[in-house]
C-alpha cells in the first residue's frame, strides 16, 4: 500500500491554500486575460508565429547557423506585433503575474523547510536580493563569445565552442 505524500493536517493546509489561491484577485485577473487570450484567433496566431519562428531560429543557432539580419529583423517585427496585440500582451502579463505568484509561494515554501518554521517577509526580501545579485554576476563579467554569437552580449544561450554557457546576460 503507498503511504500518502502528505498528511491529513498538511492536505488541509495546501487545499485551503489552494482555495485561497483561485480566489486571489491577481489570479482571476490574470485567468480573465488567459481566457480572451484564447478565444482571441488574431492574438493566438500571432503568438503561434513568434514562438515557431523563434524556435526555428534557436535551432538553426544551435545546429552552429548564426541567424541572419534579416532573420533577427523578421523575428523582431513578429515579437512587436505581439506586443502591440492587447489580447496576446495582457496573456504574457497575465502568464508573468502568476508564475511570479507561484515563485513567491515556493519561495516560502522552500525556505520554511530550510528554516524549520515560515520565514519573515524580511527574509524572504533578503533572499531575493541575493538571488537577483547571484544572477547579475556570472564568471564570464556578462561578456559574450563575440566570435560564436552576434546577440551583443544580450543573450541567454548557451555558447559552443568554450563560450559563456553561464546564461545570465
Amino acid at each position: 500500500m503507498n503511504t500518502p505524500v502528505l498528511n491529513d493536517n498538511l492536505r488541509a493546509a495546501t487545499e485551503a491554500l489552494c482555495n485561497l489561491l483561485a480566489k486571489e484577485d491577481k489570479v482571476v485577473a490574470s485567468k480573465a486575460k488567459i481566457g480572451l487570450f484564447f478565444q482571441n484567433p488574431e492574438a493566438t496566431k500571432l503568438f503561434e508565429e513568434v514562438n515557431a519562428y523563434g524556435e526555428e531560429l534557436r535551432n538553426k543557432h544551435l545546429a552552429g547557423m548564426p541567424p541572419t539580419e534579416e532573420e533577427i529583423s523578421k523575428f523582431d517585427a513578429l515579437r512587436e506585433n505581439v506586443i502591440k496585440n492587447d489580447a496576446a500582451r495582457g496573456f504574457l502579463e497575465a502568464r508573468q503575474t502568476i508564475d511570479e505568484l507561484l515563485n513567491t509561494i515556493n519561495h516560502y515554501l522552500g525556505m520554511s523547510i530550510d528554516l524549520g518554521r515560515a520565514p519573515t517577509p524580511e527574509e524572504i526580501e533578503e533572499a531575493r536580493q541575493r538571488a537577483m545579485s547571484a544572477q547579475s554576476s556570472c564568471s564570464c563579467g556578462g561578456q559574450c563569445d563575440k566570435e560564436n554569437c552576434d546577440c551583443d552580449g544580450k543573450c541567454d544561450h548557451d555558447h559552443k565552442d568554450g563560450g559563456c554557457g553561464c546564461g545570465n546576460h
